[in-house]
């Protein structure tokens, strides 16, 4: 998917492309931020523009953080209109609203009330994600099938691809990095899910989730 829209955000580096349910140009549509913490990331909050009259929610980065990108480019964000159902037909989209969930962050009940989305809908499209070629959708719909064997191949790829891109981008990277580690441990690939968790650290050094899977890999690992 293209992103279209540039922003910079005042008083930091961070530059932005923004779309919508669509995939389209957000427009009138710009992040604000606050922060840094002390790992170096942003919380975002999404404005608008007088023109636009729904409110917005900012479904990527995920958890509404970002951090400096390590070289030339801009930071992945989508923000959508709250309610508007083209977000379910945007497999893209879907993977950003299934990322939460599927780190156990939140019930998918609660992200479509919180994206003022069905439900019902948002379940079934979470499960199509799993015939997407794009290897991370792939991976969160297996993920969301409980099928972490054939859900590991997938997220694999689409963390290799992360990671060798000439930008590596932090809230693109960590996302990848958790749920690709929680489906190692889940298949009993401990020493694997330690590295993995480990490259999750490297992102968000004090992550309690980070740690507390490293941990918890190690001593499956019998390296505690």
């Amino acid at each position: 998917m293209k992103w279209l829209a540039l922003f910079l955000l005042a008083g930091s580096s961070l530059h932005f492309d923004i779309t919508d349910a669509r995939g389209h140009k957000a427009s009138g549509v710009s992040l604000i931020e606050s922060g840094p913490d002390e790992d170096g990331w942003y919380q975002l909050t999404p404005t608008k523009s007088a023109k636009v009259k729904a409110e917005i929610v900012l479904l990527w980065p995920f958890d509404g953080q970002a951090k400096m990108q390590d070289g030339p480019g801009a930071i992945p964000a989508i923000a959508i209109e709250r309610g508007d159902a083209r977000a379910l037909a945007n497999s893209h989209v879907v993977a950003a609203l299934a990322t939460p969930v599927l780190l156990g962050l939140v019930s998918l009940d609660q992200r479509a009330q919180a994206t003022g989305l069905d439900a019902a809908a948002l379940a079934q499209a979470s499960t199509k994600l799993s015939e997407s070629d794009d290897p991370f959708e792939k991976g969160l719909g297996l993920l969301y099938a409980k099928n972490s064997a054939d859900a590991l191949a997938p997220l694999k790829e689409a963390f290799k691809q992360r990671r060798r891109q000439l930008t590596r981008v932090p809230s693109e990277i960590y996302p990848v990095a958790m749920l690709y580690g929680g489906a190692l441990m889940d298949e009993k690939k401990f020493d694997d899910a330690a590295v993995v968790f480990l490259l999750a650290l490297k992102q968000k050094p004090s992550d309690p989730r980070a740690l507390k899977g490293r941990a918890a890999a190690l001593q499956q690992a019998g390296k505690g």
